[in-house]
């Protein structure tokens, strides 16, 4: 397993992880429910379960909440409404979009362009060549082309306008709406007074304090199992990948070519908050071990792992 050790300057909002014993009578809850297409699990350690019942639903309303806003399934998302309107104008958004929305930017340009939240048109493209087994047509890929491109939206300084400037661009915001989720979830679940909590939601996981016994909460990553506290995100192509003419295509797209990543790449990253982890891990994935050192201007003490294939199970 290869690590890369990030760290940066860049000031973080919002919770993060504290490593704090469980009350003496502290028992062990877990509840899932599925929101982002993914089974999320919350587990909590406390000693009321009244309370707990009602920050867990607190929490799952705040991930659906979130879900409601980014999703690029539902026409009615605010995500897709902002797509559907004339380009080249400002629209107000919502606060929790436009924060989003800056933070995809931010990793964009900083991974230039590894990372881009206007890769929707490929992401369509790519979603019908996982059904067909056909890649797309050179004259699909132009048109695509041509939609793509962070530098093509424009958020406000002084209000939470955005500004689509091409015709026919699509938001999309699956290498960040989860992690941002998670956030949302653990902030429901803090504002109830428990601290000692695990979320996970496919590959990404946040924890905070400890197991009912006392122990860390544990996490597999690859065939290792480890203590866990704080984010984990991991990305990479070990069961979604299609194959076209012997060539192997991740899930991932890369934004630069339009086409999922032939390079097989499973990354590990852990940072403090979820969103970050998450969209880091994107990156990364994209960039490959040699280039991810770029993404050290974007969270504190970040770590990277791109684990081997004999890691990943």
């Amino acid at each position: 397993m290869r690590t890369i050790a990030v760290t940066s300057r860049y000031s973080q909002s919002g919770a993060t992880a504290q490593q704090e014993p469980p009350a003496a009578d502290a028992q062990r809850f877990q509840y899932t429910e599925i929101h982002m297409g993914v089974p999320v699990r919350i587990t909590v350690s406390y000693s009321n379960q009244a309370l707990v019942e009602r920050a867990v639903k607190a929490a799952y309303k705040a991930i659906a909440d979130l879900e409601q806003i980014t999703s690029d399934y539902r026409p009615t998302s605010e995500l897709m409404q902002l797509c559907a309107k004339p380009f080249g104008k400002p629209y107000i958004v919502s606060p929790t979009l436009y924060t989003i929305l800056r933070k995809a930017l931010e990793v964009a340009a900083v991974s230039k362009g590894a990372f881009d939240p206007t890769v929707g048109p490929y992401v369509q493209q790519w979603r019908e060549t996982r059904k067909s087994g056909k890649l797309p047509s050179r004259q699909a890929m132009l048109s695509a082309r041509d939609r793509v491109g962070y530098q093509h939206v424009i958020l406000g300084d002084d209000d939470s306008s955005v500004i689509l400037k091409r015709p026919g661009m699509l938001l999309d915001l699956g290498g960040i709406a989860k992690g941002s989720g998670i956030d949302a979830m653990s902030q429901g679940i803090r504002q109830f007074g428990i601290r000692s909590y695990l979320i996970e939601a496919g590959g990404d996981m946040f924890a905070n304090g400890v197991k009912a016994n006392g122990e860390a909460w544990k996490i597999q990553v690859g065939r290792k199992v480890v203590d866990l506290l704080g984010a984990l995100s991991i990305s990479g192509d070990a069961s979604q990948f299609v194959t076209i003419g012997n060539r192997r295509y991740s899930h991932i797209i890369d934004p630069r070519t339009g086409l999922g990543m032939e390079s097989p790449r499973h990354v590990a990253v852990r940072v403090s908050r979820s969103e970050d982890a998450d969209c880091i891990a994107t990156a990364a994935c994209v960039l490959g071990p040699k280039a991810a050192g770029v993404l050290n201007a974007l969270s504190q003490r970040c770590q990277i792992e791109f684990l081997d294939r004999s890691d990943v199970p």
